[in-house]
């Protein structure tokens, strides 16, 4: 296992691009390790504005980053799967220009707060207004959100609304926007949801039995739900994610860096704001010079479950529109008994014979691998498109067993990537610690233990 405490990172990538060009082997690496102790601190600039499910390894994007061999100062770097732009972040401190997509109107706030500095004397004095405007709103009536009485309590209900209220009158849109935020992640805070889970499970009192480990600090828990102070935790919050901007600001005071854009578009058709413009248009072809992206893994979460407190409290999806959300998600779970009729066929013949044998222990869950397979080969054909000639793609992925049979996404995509014109040049493998894809997501599936780092070299413009 390679390990390096230098900053001299182009030269140690030319070393595995090397040694993979002479021995087709992947490199075992632990990017923690990596790294050094450059990212030892995880609380890095606004990487913890607000908590995200299977978020990626900020020293993934910060490896590729901070040397000029894939890219260079101010060249475009895209994210099409950005979630809460961990790869966005890293991109603008590494002076280049960032453009983010994702399909959850949540993440992309989130994105954008956290990779648009704020001055701290204005937030600050900003804070101080919205303070006051919390202890003068009156209480009206909260927003449409679902099953709102099963997850909050009736005076939580009421000191949100006033909250929200207050944040609404701000003017300035990106002070605005990091409210939100952090009104975000006071809402999971003081809702009765698991704070464990990703996904809301409700918590109740003897939930666990008394011999537990988990037993006392679920009551606890439970009952100071019950009597929180829901304005003092937005306050704490507040205050945390202000020194977290501080020390952005901190961070790029002596430096120039990139800037980034973020949009709720869908992966397969990559949007963005052009120059000095308000309408959205494709991402032009061959415009990109490096793309880093983790994509959802087939079935592996559920993002827009994870989030539909906040996409109702914040009112960007009512609860109708929490499922047409989840059908723009890749690798989403939901399918209904007329779609699944017959095994899905991607063209590659052990894809193929996989999806047969799966379909005839578990349809469902053959279609969802399929129609994984199907979406991310329009994915990549995207990447392809908008990647400059000998541009780089950097994807991050994983396998895992599906009905007690390894769903070899690794392999399958790569197989799709080359037939796109992206060809393998260097592979990584890392184990995963204290990841959200650790978790079991259903009984035919096994635990994500380790994730593969595929890089790509987009083929000249004649080929």
């Amino acid at each position: 296992m390679f390990t390096i405490s230098s900053e001299d990172f182009g030269s140690k990538l030319t070393t595995f691009l090397s040694r993979y060009e002479n021995t087709k082997r992947p490199v075992t690496v632990a990017f923690r390790h990596l790294i050094g102790p450059a990212l030892a601190n995880a609380d890095r600039a606004t990487h913890l504005i607000h908590p995200y499910p299977a978020k990626l390894l900020m020293h993934i994007p910060h490896f590729f980053l901070s040397n000029n061999l894939f890219s260079q100062p101010y060249d475009i770097v895209l994210d099409p799967f950005c979630g809460s732009g961990t790869v966005l972040l890293e991109a603008i401190l590494a002076r280049r220009n960032a453009i983010g997509c994702d399909t959850n109107p949540l993440a992309t706030l989130i994105a954008r707060v956290k990779t648009h500095p704020l001055d701290p004397q204005a937030l600050g004095s900003s804070i101080s207004r919205l303070s006051r405007r919390i202890r003068k709103t009156p209480f009206t009536g909260p927003p449409e959100v679902i099953n709102l009485n099963y997850w909050f309590h009736p005076h939580v209900i009421r000191e949100l609304t006033t909250i929200l209220e207050a944040i609404d009158q701000t003017r300035d849109v990106h002070f605005k926007e990091f409210f939100e935020v952090c009104f975000s992640v006071c809402v999971r805070k003081v809702s009765l949801a698991d704070p464990r889970l990703s996904v809301p499970v409700k918590l109740r009192l003897g939930q666990y039995p008394k011999n537990h480990w988990l037993h006392e600090r679920t009551n606890q828990h439970v009952r100071k739900l019950a009597r929180v102070d829901v304005v003092a935790v937005f306050q704490r919050i507040l205050q945390e994610n202000f020194s977290r901007m501080c020390a952005f600001n901190d961070m790029i005071s002596s430096r120039h860096i990139g800037r980034a854009q973020v949009h709720t578009s869908d992966a397969r058709q990559l949007m963005y704001l052009g120059d000095d413009s308000h309408i959205r248009q494709s991402i032009p072809s061959r415009s990109v010079d490096l793309v880093i992206t983790s994509p959802p893994y087939a079935g592996a979460q559920k993002y827009i479950r994870a989030s539909s407190l906040s996409l109702g409290w914040l009112e960007l999806a009512r609860n109708g529109d929490l499922r047409k959300f989840d059908e723009r998600t890749v690798g989403r779970e939901f399918f209904r008994k007329v779609h699944y009729q017959n095994p899905i066929s991607i063209g590659i013949s052990s894809a193929d014979q996989f999806l047969e044998e799966i379909y005839s222990l578990n349809p469902l869950r053959s279609h969802i691998a399929g129609t994984y397979l199907v979406e991310m080969k329009d994915v990549l054909r995207e990447i392809s498109r908008v990647l400059k000639p000998r541009g780089h793609l950097i994807l991050i992925l994983a396998n895992n067993n599906i009905c007690g049979r390894e769903f070899k996404a690794t392999q399958w995509l790569t197989r799709i990537a080359e037939e796109l014109h992206l060809s393998l040049i260097l592979r990584f493998v890392d184990s995963i610690r204290s990841r959200g894809l650790m978790t079991k997501r259903n009984k035919t599936a096994s635990m994500i233990t380790r994730e593969w780092v595929l890089v790509f070299r987009r083929n000249d413009i004649n080929n």
